[in-house]
């Protein structure tokens, strides 16, 4: 048997190395000579000693009192108080800790072991008391009841016992009292159960009765009261004793039938219940809808379905073996209704099985597949061919341009790929509406058909574009002919709301295989020809030749394409993470403009700006840029990333006139983010003898954005004007990232804009990192964060989420 273990705890040296020494001697294990209450709590779990022996006056900040308040309750370790001060206010605070004994100073050895023994059998009594208490709230918790006593003279709860584990709260919740008991009982309810009471003292009939509890949380439970009188057939019961059930539960199963039996009857799937045979049980009005048979005409019979012969062998093999074998099987099949019709339905059936895992009845569902089939069908047709015009699409025109390919090919043929774009659509969209131009597109649509053979195929690729298909096209002059068809069929005067519109084309052509030998080859020379004709006075047509790619590439980023792109939405914006170099976590995001292009895919910013400075509308992109980055934090918010910054470059003209200030006024206001969500970037440049562009920095501010300068190094500002501007935020261009470590210039203008910035008590976020070892310098140079192509190239909204949640790259 092992010594029992024993921790001291005595701030007099001399005085511990005594008691040890008595310990010993007694035959006690000393494993712990403490002298203050900071060393008990930090050893005491990891000792788990059988007594502690504390004295009341210890070193540090807690003495032997408050050290035993703060013991880990779980625990339950003895502790014996050693003490050479008697004053009642002191003991009276011992007490208040529940001590297992106490020793004046100074005391015997004899008085020493027996105060342990004495802590010690006090302990195991203790340990079976509340090994009884477990074991009786086990039984109650596996049973779901609790215990419960009244007073029946005073209707005073005389014990609650774990009944708060059933009604949800403890039992002085019910202010000690039978009356106070009832206000937790649904009102309806009250009468009953106190009748059930009455009924039970007046003749000492057992108490059973079930009635609605309210939790304190508000929550109804069902429960049941069952008791009995103490003594038993006594005139005037003494006290009444019994168990609380919640039977929710059992409540609920029994809704859940009285559901089930509503949703047989209800439902518009059919249900089958089969015996082990297949022979129908019971049928609900569902599946008497769906074939249109009688309940009459299936009960006792196999369903038609699953007869032999009803589906092909195959299936109705498949069926039978799965029920065999797995007793489940869900699948589609063709039944025939009452009238002989084939219906599509999706069948499930599966097995109910008794306690002995033999089969006792078949549930089989039915769902009527035919108005999902047609909606298939519809949304098959609308794959392939434009809702508002009913012409093929984009994808169902490529795939006959690309058969009409290997057609040519096979029959050493020529075909020719028309790109029609209507002249001035737009002006008819802004000043009359879409819906007049939705009529125009359907009619102008319906007047090209009309110019070109059956077996011609005119596609809408989008907008007011589309394509036309002409097979065995072998000469020039029979194309431009057919050209010149659509081009009259295009022109033809249109009437809409008592308006008479007028509407062009140009016209784009290119030649297979002379002009590409793949449909996007094709395409493309057609679109470039389209440009040329525009280019030489619209409502005309042009054949494609290898001069028109290079100046029509040139100008697809003209000012008018990018003002168009920004009206159809074809604008987006991507997002590039901004690292933190010190926990290696996504700290923010900054947000590049990028321009879906229908045809050319994803155009730069570089393509992008220019043309919008140049046609006078850069102020609406920025406007939108603000407005869409708004959007897009709450949209992350509400999918988690609720701390999740996103940086929006700002552009010198939208700072000037205060609408850079509006716009970010109107977007916080629409979306309801937090303004240090959003921060603003600007340019050193744009600082340059700037007095409004500083006041519309100083009111950002005021709103709470986070405001950051841009590409810093390369606008040669006044240094000593950063410490009077509202900014957080340094980003180093990446023109002085590329060449470290190598370039020493770089290197040292680095470092002095790092320190510069923290002396201004700014943060630094670094562009252009690529390496592991710019990587390596800016962590030893204090950068703050980092944005490049080592972490993640600029990306899609939707995958920024995944970005950061997969994101495996350790911090640093």
């Amino acid at each position: 048997m092992s010594a029992i273990r024993i921790m001291v705890v005595e701030d007099e040296r001399i005085v511990a190395l005594h008691l040890r020494q008595q310990l010993l001697k007694l035959g006690y294990d000393v494993v712990f000579i403490a002298s203050s209450g900071e060393q008990v709590l930090r050893q005491i779990g990891n000792l788990r000693p059988d007594v502690v022996l504390m004295d009341i006056h210890i070193e540090g900040d807690l003495d032997g009192i408050e050290t035993v308040a703060r013991l880990p309750a779980e625990l339950h370790i003895p502790v014996i108080y050693l003490t050479a001060y008697s004053e009642e206010a002191i003991l009276a605070r011992a007490r208040a800790t529940k001590p297992f004994g106490f020793l004046l100073k100074p005391f015997s050895e004899r008085e020493l072991h027996a105060t342990i023994q004495m802590a010690l059998e006090r302990r195991k009594v203790e340990e079976a008391l509340r090994d009884s208490e477990e074991h009786l709230t086990l039984a109650l918790d596996a049973a779901g009841m609790g215990a419960w006593e009244v007073d029946a003279q005073s209707r005073r709860i005389v014990r609650a016992g774990h009944i708060e584990r059933v009604f949800g709260c403890a039992g002085q919740g019910f202010g000690g009292s039978l009356d106070r008991f009832l206000d937790h009982v649904v009102e309806d309810d009250r009468v009953v159960l106190a009748r059930a009471y009455e009924r039970l003292l007046s003749e000492t009939a057992p108490l059973q009765v079930e009635f609605r509890g309210i939790r304190p949380d508000g929550t109804v439970r069902w429960l049941r009261a069952q008791g009995k009188a103490i003594p038993p057939r006594a005139e005037r019961p003494q006290r009444i004793i019994g168990v609380l059930q919640d039977v929710s539960d059992h409540k609920a199963a029994e809704d859940r039938q009285r559901q089930a039996l509503t949703v047989f009857e209800a439902t518009r799937d059919g249900l089958l219940i089969l015996d082990p045979l297949l022979r129908v049980v019971t049928v609900n009005p569902g599946y008497c809808a769906i074939t249109g048979f009688d309940e009459a005409e299936l009960l006792g019979r196999r369903p038609r379905m699953l007869e032999a012969g009803a589906q092909p062998a195959d299936l109705h093999d498949e069926i039978m073996e799965a029920l065999k074998e797995g007793g489940r099987w869900r699948g589609e099949i063709a039944a025939r209704n009452r009238a002989g019709e084939v219906l599509p339905l999706l069948m499930n059936i599966a097995a109910v099985r008794s306690e002995h895992d033999s089969v006792v009845h078949y549930v089989a569902a039915f769902t009527d597949l035919t108005a999902i089939r047609a909606a298939e069908e519809r949304l098959q047709h609308l794959a392939h061919y434009d809702p508002l015009t009913d012409l093929p699409n984009r994808l169902l025109a490529a795939d006959r341009l690309d058969h009409a390919m290997e057609r040519c090919r096979r029959d050493r043929t020529s075909l020719a790929v028309l790109f029609v774009d209507l002249d001035y659509f737009k002006r008819i969209n802004d000043t009359l509406g879409h819906s007049v131009g939705d009529v125009v597109l359907k009619t102008v649509a319906q007047h090209m058909r009309g110019a070109v053979r059956a077996e011609d195929t005119v596609a809408r690729l989008g907008g007011d574009e589309f394509m036309v298909i002409l097979e065995q096209a072998d000469h020039p002059d029979d194309i431009a002919a057919v050209a010149m068809k659509i081009r009259a069929a295009v022109t033809r005067p249109l009437t809409v709301n008592g308006r008479e519109l007028a509407t062009s084309a140009s016209i784009g052509i290119s030649l297979f295989p002379g002009d590409g030998q793949t449909r996007e080859v094709l395409i493309q020379a057609a679109d470039t020809a389209m440009y040329a004709a525009k280019e030489t006075g619209r409502n005309g047509y042009a054949f494609y030749t290898r001069e028109m790619t290079e100046r029509v590439f040139q100008a697809v980023a003209s000012d008018s394409d990018v003002r168009r792109a920004l009206a159809a939405d074809e604008l987006v914006l991507f997002y590039q993470p901004q690292i933190s170099l010190d926990s290696g976590e996504v700290e923010g995001v900054e947000a590049l403009i990028r321009w879906n292009h229908p045809e050319r895919g994803l155009v730069g910013p570089a393509e992008i700006i220019p043309a919008a400075e140049r046609g006078g509308f850069i102020i609406d992109i920025g406007d939108w840029v603000v407005a869409q980055a708004c959007r897009q934090i709450r949209q992350w918010q509400a999918a988690g990333l609720a701390s999740l910054r996103v940086a929006v470059n700002a552009s010198a003209q939208q700072m000037r006139n205060g609408r850079l200030l509006r716009a970010v006024q109107d977007a916080l206001a629409e979306t309801g983010i937090s303004p240090d969500m959003l921060e603003i970037e600007i340019t050193e440049s744009m600082l340059q003898n700037e007095d409004e562009c500083i006041a519309t920095l100083h009111a950002l501010k005021q709103l709470g954005v986070t405001l950051a300068i841009d590409d810093f190094g390369t606008g040669y500002s006044c240094l000593s004007s950063l410490k009077s501007l509202p900014i957080q935020r340094l980003k180093i261009d990446r023109a002085f990232i590329e060449g470290i470590p190598e370039d020493l210039n770089d290197v040292a203008i680095a470092e002095a804009i790092v320190a510069m910035a923290h002396r201004l008590r700014l943060s630094v976020v670094a562009e252009g990192v690529e390496t592991e070892a710019h990587m390596e310098f800016l962590r030893a140079v204090g950068c703050e964060g980092v944005q490049g192509f080592f972490h993640a190239r600029p990306m899609p909204a939707e995958e920024v989420a995944a970005f950061i949640t997969g994101r495996a790259v350790p911090p640093g």
